[in-house]
């Protein structure tokens, strides 16, 4: 699995597929271009052997993906924390996407992942803060690459900052 994020968007290649995520919703596209559907809202969904959970929030849609055996949450448009049955209703994450805001390491701690991917953010200095405040290891590229076999279970979240 691949991730990339660039225009505002994040870029998701599995082995079946693309995934683009979208202000409010997400398109899936088939590895050959022949498939590509459109998904907004709360609800799940599956194309090309992506899955898609959206759950509803009091912010807008939290959106889960299954790929390639990885389970990536992104909570674009979120500024609070979520409540106790907004998490559930998530479940276990191995890679968050996560807005950097005033409430970025509330979330991050909430929904714990294996990697965590901040963007949004409007200043380097936004970033920085973000990221002292996390005191995790920090790994700067231009594209995230893994494969299932390759996460280390129990070991400690490690941020991915993706650079253009």
């Amino acid at each position: 699995m691949e991730i990339v994020y660039k225009d505002n968007q994040f870029k998701i290649k599995g082995k079946t597929g693309i995934l683009y995520s979208k202000a409010n919703g997400v398109l899936i596209e088939s590895l050959d271009g022949n498939t590509s559907k459109e998904l907004k809202g709360a609800g799940e969904y599956e194309v090309s052997e992506i899955s898609v959970v959206g759950v509803k929030t009091e912010e807008g849609t939290v959106f889960v993906y299954e790929i390639d055996g990885f389970r990536v949450c992104n909570l674009d448009g979120l500024t609070k924390k979520l409540t106790d049955s907004k998490l559930s209703q998530i479940g276990d994450v191995d890679i968050l996407l996560v807005p950097v805001t005033d409430e970025s390491i509330e979330m991050t701690q909430q929904l714990e992942s294996y990697y965590i991917i901040p963007f949004g953010y409007k200043t380097e200095e936004e970033l920085e803060k973000f990221l002292k405040e996390s005191g995790l290891v920090v790994e700067k590229m231009n594209k995230f690459s893994i494969k299932k076999e390759e996460l280390v279970e129990d070991s400690t979240a490690q941020i991915v900052v993706l650079t253009d």
